[in-house]
Parts: structure tokens; sequence; C-alpha cells
């Protein structure tokens, strides 16, 4: 770690303006920037405490806050709105809500030779279009560091933060800051998974910290009342408010499909990457992510209930899925009434790898897969979402459906073969 005198709070202050301003560096990172690894898990800014850990181990239960006095969120009464509320809630989270400030690496490319229009002794229209061609100049790669800021959130009183993939990736140093006091803390990352974009950092508070308890993102429905918080354009601890628009919205990028996201008019813009979405009870249902840079009122987050699946790789600092080798989507109508289904529920299982643990286990072309690890598969988002937390060397139970017959397949994931194509519209994307 660098000394935290070079990174104090009117440093901090001064890079916030630069991102204002765009200029010496950027807010945050896009998703699709930050997937080039530049800093490995040896790298002294990585906690290294639970490296030996497997998640079996882990027990989830305390990890994180809920709202003790009730039961089920759809059981709870309607939040009356009046000119007070949204300042009420904005009150009661902002402590837990963090400015992220890193240094990190950035791979830029230096053009090493010489432009040959800067021989000619005035500029020649057709003769420069020709030499713009001829590859005088050679693009070399190499690293550089950059400063960007993002937002977060504390989630139990160890100092433990969720952010986004996107916000501390390839970071070589990383600074928080809390909205009270404006006190700096040097943190380390746990954990950090770019498929489902989240993050886990840790500071060593000096003080009891508030937090924030996660809600239920699969309660929301379209139209519910939200506030997302965050650092927007260096802007600190800002609140806006809007409505669930939408969702299980797939990402418009081909590489961020694994996760279905949450989509709110609130204004989620670059910087307040990592900050939480709210409900009325003050409770977070996602995190914020600036998919679109360009957008208007239309804002993205990572639904929180996906988290909770993660937060056990993220802890032990897992970051590569299991390797099962089959392909299966959804069955349509059409074909339910074909194979004289009962319903469509299930998968229809639609290639098996060779050699792989699908094979092994027997799993063939055409099987339809009705049971996940002894649950029904009647929502094929929700068990995208359970592939999400699977690593190599657990053990999955399926039950399978075969001319008309039912019977039970375990079997062992192992890490995927480097020489295997990932077939990424296929249910086994995140798992596979």
């Amino acid at each position: 770690m660098r000394h935290s005198s070079k990174y104090s709070c009117w440093l901090i202050y001064l890079v916030a303006i630069l991102c204002i301003v765009n200029q010496g560096c950027s807010v945050s990172q896009t998703a699709q920037q930050a997937n080039k690894v530049l800093v490995n898990k040896d790298a002294p800014i990585f906690d290294k405490r639970f490296q030996d850990i497997s998640i079996e181990d882990i027990n989830l239960e305390n990890f994180w806050t809920r709202l003790d006095d009730v039961e089920e969120s759809i059981d709870r009464d309607p939040i009356a709105i009046d000119n007070q509320t949204f300042a009420r809630i904005s009150q009661s989270v902002k402590s837990a809500v963090v400015n992220i400030y890193t240094v990190r690496l950035e791979e830029k490319d230096a053009k090493i030779g010489i432009d040959p229009n800067s021989l000619l002794p005035f500029n020649i229209p057709i003769v420069s279009s020709i030499l713009d061609f001829v590859p005088f100049q050679v693009p070399v790669p190499f690293n550089s560091e950059g400063l960007s800021l993002g937002s977060g959130f504390l989630i139990n009183e160890q100092g433990y933060i969720l952010t986004n993939a996107h916000v501390i990736s390839n970071a070589v140093d990383i600074r928080v800051v809390l909205s009270e006091k404006q006190k700096e803390y040097p943190a380390q990352i746990i954990g950090i998974d770019r498929l489902s974009d989240t993050a886990l950092i840790k500071i060593d508070p000096d003080f009891l910290p508030n937090v924030l308890p996660f809600g239920d993102s699969d309660a929301l429905q379209m139209g519910e009342v939200v506030l997302a918080m965050g650092n927007p354009l260096g802007f600190q601890h800002s609140v806006t408010s809007g409505l669930i628009s939408a969702k299980e919205r797939t990402s418009p990028h081909p590489k961020d499909r694994f996760v279905n996201y949450l989509q709110t008019d609130s204004a989620i813009n670059p910087g307040s990457s990592g900050g939480p979405l709210i409900n009325l009870h003050g409770e977070v249902v996602g995190i914020n992510t600036a998919i679109i840079q360009q957008a208007q009122l239309i804002g993205f987050a990572i639904p929180i209930n996906t988290v909770k699946e993660v937060m056990g790789m993220l802890i032990i600092g897992e970051d590569e899925r299991g390797w099962f080798g089959a392909s299966a989507t959804p069955i349509s109508n059409e074909e339910a009434a074909e194979l004289e289904l009962d319903s469509s529920d299930g998968l229809i299982v639609r290639g098996v790898e060779k050699g792989s643990p699908a094979e092994i286990s027997g799993l063939k072309e055409k099987d339809i897969i009705v049971e996940f690890n002894h649950h029904p598969i009647d929502n094929f988002v929700i068990f995208r979402r359970k592939l999400l937390a699977l690593a190599p060397g657990q053990t999955i139970d399926l039950k399978i459906l075969r001319e008309g017959k039912t019977f039970e397949v375990t079997s062992t994931l192992i890490k995927k073969p480097t020489e295997t194509e990932q077939n990424e519209e296929t249910f086994s994307d995140p798992a596979s």
C-alpha cells in the first residue's frame, strides 16, 4: 500500500474535480473496460484471509443484516409518502454509503515509429491519404496508472463493502471515504466477480459503522418507488428517486447477459456505480451500475438476490465457475405440446459435450431437466441466478425426465477446459 498522506482528503477532492471536468482521470471504468485482468490475486491489494476456505465452510447467515421487525416484505403495509419521506430515508442510510477512489492500472498503446506525413513539407491530400495506410508506426501496449472513482455501501459492522467489479478492477490502491467527517480509509479486495459485476472490499473501521440491510429484489413490483444513492460524476453522496421500470432486463452488452438487471428511471451515472438502490423500507434491493453511458432515465441495478447467491464466491475470492458441459434452453409451449408434457416448466437438453461431467453422468440430448438441487425449475431467471454461485468442485443434483420416466443425476463440476468454447446462449453459461 502507498502512504496514506499521498491520498489525503484534499487530493481526493482534487481528483473528484478533475473527474467532473473529464480531465486527468475517468469517473469509473465500464464493465467491458475492466474485463482484462492486469492485477492478479498475488498483488498486495488482495486480502487473502479466506483463500484456504471452501464455499461449503461459509455460513452467510449473519454476514449481512436484515430488518428483524418484519417477516415477509410482501406482507408489509404500504409506505405513506409525504414531503419528508425521501429525506428521512436518505438520512437513515447515507452514512453507510461510501465513495471509492482508486489508483488502477490501465493498458494503453504507444505508437513507435515515424509518422510519414510529418516528413512532407506540406499536406498533399492524395499522398497523405495513401501514407496513412502505410504501417510506419506500430502500436505497442504498455501499462500506466490512472485514477477513477465510484460508490459502495457497508453491509456489516466489520467493514465489508459491496460495490461493482468494474469500480475496483485492476486497482493497486483503494481509498474509501465515508459521508460522516469525510474520513478516509485504505481498503483491500476480498473478492471480485466480473461475471456478475460485483466486488467485496474491506476497510478496518475505528468506529461502529452504520450498515444497510438487504431486502428482497424478487418481491419488487414494476412501478415501485426506489432511491439511488452514490457519487455520480464526482458529486459526493447524491440521492435520486425513481421507479422500478422493469425487472429481469438483459444487458445490451453480449458479455453481460448472465445477470438479469432491474431497470429504473432513477438517475444512475458514471460514479454512481456500486452504490445502493434502496426501497422505501431503507433496504438495499440492488447495486447500481451504469451500463449505457448515454442513457437518459434508463438506469440498471444488479438485483440484491443475485448478490446473495454469489456472496460465497466473493468471500473466498473465487471467480471461476464450475463446468458441467451441457447446453439447455427453456421448453416452448409448442415443444411441451409435442412432447405431451403437462407444462413447459423445466429445460430441454440441446447438447452434451464429449468427456464432460454431463456426459459422464449419463445426460443425453433431448433429456428434460425438471429439478435442480431438489428444487423444481419453474423460473428460468432464478435458475440462471443459482448457476452463478457454482464453483469447481461443487456437486449438483438433477432430476431428469426421459421417455416418460424420471431418474436422478448427480455430478461434480470441474474447471472448464481452455480449449472448449462456451456457448453464450445456453443455460449452462454461468456454470459451464
